[in-house]
């Protein structure tokens, strides 16, 4: 048994929801603005010589659109998971933040304060977002030889696999930023059925 998978996570480049300030899931599947795909070029550039073997994305094209350049440097082809997709955003989906700032939403507030305990109307919490991401996961390295497996996917996903590896409450997330292409590095520990986070440059890794 291996001692342990590593992944990746990265959020992807600027979309034109996130120029646009509005919530996009699945009504809305925006594409990579100007900005993101120069930011999806130098994380090409950047990681094209890290030890990778296997590649993930969300199914959403803002992430494919991001990993397609690392993908074609290295010659690989992505895996799309579905549930490394964004956060389910129920009757958010396509809003603009602004008009929900401005309206008063005690329901936004409330999301704002603490997304676990009060997530959006019909939408999902943050550690379950957190759960189906390290699940997905999970069953794609170890059915996999070891390698490091590059995923993309979305701010809340990576914020919500914090949490839930650090066993911290829905109000830490407020505590946390993923800009664009920022990324986490996590490794699955199969001996003892855990995630871990890895404080590691990726180049590093054997």
């Amino acid at each position: 048994m291996a001692l342990g998978y590593d992944v990746l996570l990265v959020r992807h480049g600027e979309s034109e929801s996130n120029a646009a300030g509005r919530f996009a899931y699945r009504s809305w599947d925006p594409r990579l603005t100007t900005k993101g795909q120069e930011q999806a070029r130098r994380l090409a550039e950047h990681l094209c010589h890290a030890p990778i073997r296997y590649m993930v994305t969300s199914p959403l094209l803002r992430a494919r659109e991001t990993i397609q350049p690392l993908a074609d440097a290295l010659a690989l082809t992505p895996t799309v998971l579905p549930e490394l997709a964004e956060v389910n955003l129920g009757l958010w989906d396509g809003i603009r933040l602004a008009d929900l700032e401005r309206s008063h939403n005690n329901e936004y507030e409330a999301w704002r304060r603490d997304p676990e305990a009060n997530p959006p109307p019909g939408g999902e919490s943050i550690l379950a977002v957190g759960g189906r991401v390290l699940t997905a996961l999970e069953k794609f390295v170890t059915t996999h030889e070891p390698g490091l497996t590059i995923a993309t996917t979305h701010a809340d996903c990576i914020k919500g696999v914090m949490l839930v590896i650090t066993k911290s409450s829905g109000p830490a997330a407020r505590t946390l930023f993923v800009p664009n292409c920022g990324q986490l590095l996590v490794r699955y520990l199969p001996n003892f059925r855990r995630w871990v986070l890895v404080l590691s440059p990726v180049h590093l890794l054997s």
